[in-house]
């Protein structure tokens, strides 16, 4: 007896689910009443062929242009040993063979190591100047030295 119920209770939920889908799903008779009102007009008024003629032209959306990346060996070499150091630093890290204070040093300078690099590039049309690139190439062999230093 008891099943019964349950089973009645189960499938009163099932159906009444499915029909609520089923008329969730269903379309209205006009689902954009805006095009309803322009047809009215233009039937009262018989001066336009369809509810198009109402609608604003579309307006060209601005394209940002960016310049192609060209290839920049000097940066890319100084950003690689700064992300080799930032790995290595955080791999000592992981292994406890660095604190937590001395991680947050040598990330810090790694940071400032690539922050300056961007910021030579960017006032060098995206180069780095030969003496630039061997005073972070020195900053990137320190920063590395410090790693194993205080590992």
């Amino acid at each position: 007896m008891r099943s019964t119920f349950k089973t009645i209770a189960l499938a009163a939920t099932v159906l009444s689910l499915a029909a609520g889908g089923a008329f969730a799903a269903s379309r209205p008779a006009n689902p954009n009443p805006a095009l309803q009102d322009h047809s009215r007009y233009d039937r009262d008024y018989g001066d336009h062929d369809s509810a198009d003629d109402f609608m604003m032209p579309a307006q060209p959306t601005p394209v940002r242009m960016t310049p192609a990346m060209t290839y920049k060996p000097r940066l890319h070499q100084v950003l690689a040993g700064v992300r080799s150091a930032e790995k290595s630093i955080r791999r000592e890290e992981a292994m406890h063979k660095l604190s937590a204070g001395a991680a947050g040093r040598l990330q810090a300078e790694a940071r400032g190591i690539r922050q300056r690099a961007i910021a030579v590039a960017d006032a060098n049309h995206g180069s780095l100047p030969k003496a630039n690139y061997q005073r972070l190439e020195a900053a990137v062999h320190k920063l590395d030295r410090d790693i194993v230093r205080l590992s």
